[in-house]
C-alpha cells in the first residue's frame, strides 16, 4: 500500500461525496436520514464544497516526492479518519442525527484509518519479484 494509492482512493471518495452533497443536498441528507430544512440543505452544500476541495487537494498531493511531507499528510489523514469515525458514531448513537446508512460512513473511516495506520507502522510487503530484483 503506497501513499499514492491511499491518496488517490481518498481523493476519489471525498470528491464523490463532495459532488453529491454539493449538487444533490436533499438526496444526500435523506440518504443518511437527516432532516432536510433550508438551513441543513445550505450547510450540506458548504460541506460538499469542502469535501470536493479536500479531494482535489489530495489528488494534487498524491505525487509528493518529499518523504517528510508525505508522512505528515498521512498523519493528518489518519487523525481526520479517526475523528470522522468518532463524530459519525456520536451522530448515530449519541445525538441521533444520522439515522440511516451511517454504517457506510463508519466503514469508510475505518478503512482509511487502518490504511493510514498501516502506512505509518512502517511495515512493507515485498513480493517475490521484488526480492529477486534485489539480488
Amino acid at each position: 500500500m503506497t501513499h499514492r494509492f491511499m491518496s488517490t482512493l481518498n481523493a476519489v471518495v471525498l470528491a464523490a461525496f463532495g459532488v453529491m452533497f454539493l449538487a444533490l443536498p436533499e438526496f444526500s441528507l435523506e440518504l443518511f436520514g437527516v432532516e432536510t430544512y433550508t438551513a441543513t440543505i445550505f450547510v450540506a452544500r458548504f460541506f460538499g464544497a469542502a469535501l470536493a476541495l479536500t479531494g482535489m487537494v489530495l489528488w494534487m498531493a498524491k505525487d509528493l516526492g518529499d518523504a517528510r511531507a508525505a508522512k505528515t499528510l498521512t498523519i493528518m489523514l489518519l487523525a481526520g479518519s479517526v475523528i470522522g469515525f468518532i463524530l459519525t458514531l456520536v451522530g448515530m448513537v449519541g445525538v441521533d442525527v444520522i439515522r440511516a446508512n451511517g454504517w457506510i460512513l463508519l466503514v469508510i473511516h475505518i478503512i482509511f484509518a487502518l490504511g493510514y495506520g498501516y502506512m505509518l507502522s512502517g511495515v512493507t510487503i515485498v513480493t517475490k519479484t521484488q526480492q529477486q530484483r534485489q539480488y
